[in-house]
């Protein structure tokens, strides 16, 4: 299952990902593969449930890229709305100490739900011009709470 693609600020190492996406999904981290050129994965696929983790360099303030995979209903099934991936995406920005930008969600054309590392929940505008060049510069921002109420997740 295609889970994001997220952006992160800042970038943030192989080994750091594994570890913290093998803690926040409760996998051995040997389930977790991060690579920056699938076509380069080597070996045995491992079994599920597993994580595999493309990252891209971009330029601009969230230089990651990071499109997040996920093979196994365990993992799958509480990630399947917006609550579930806002309590994951939680977790992975408080251990990562990184900002997230996530492209889930009732949100506009040029908007992403921008996850802090304390927990902080916003949708933030981005620059459409930018956005075209694979750069994400943030404009403005609104409340979570401004989402319609049957698509608004419960409060952490």
């Amino acid at each position: 299952m295609y889970w994001q693609a997220m952006r992160v600020e800042p970038w943030i190492g192989h080994d750091s990902l594994r570890a913290s996406f093998s803690e926040v999904f409760h996998l051995d981290p040997s389930s977790v593969q991060v690579t920056d050129d699938p076509l380069t994965l080597q070996g045995l696929i491992p079994p599920e449930p597993r994580i595999l983790l493309e990252c891209f360099r971009r330029e601009g303030p969230f230089p990651l890229q990071l499109d997040v995979f996920l093979a196994g209903h365990d993992i799958e099934r509480p990630v399947a709305d917006l609550a579930g991936t806002l309590v994951r995406a939680r977790e992975l920005a408080r251990r990562l100490d990184a900002m997230l930008l996530l492209g889930t969600g009732p949100i506009g054309h040029d908007e992403q739900i921008r996850v802090a590392p304390d927990g902080t929940v916003d949708i933030v505008e981005l620059d459409g011009d930018e956005m075209d060049e694979e750069r994400f510069i943030v404009i403005g921002s609104r409340p979570l709470s401004d989402l319609p109420a049957q698509a608004a997740p419960a409060p952490a």
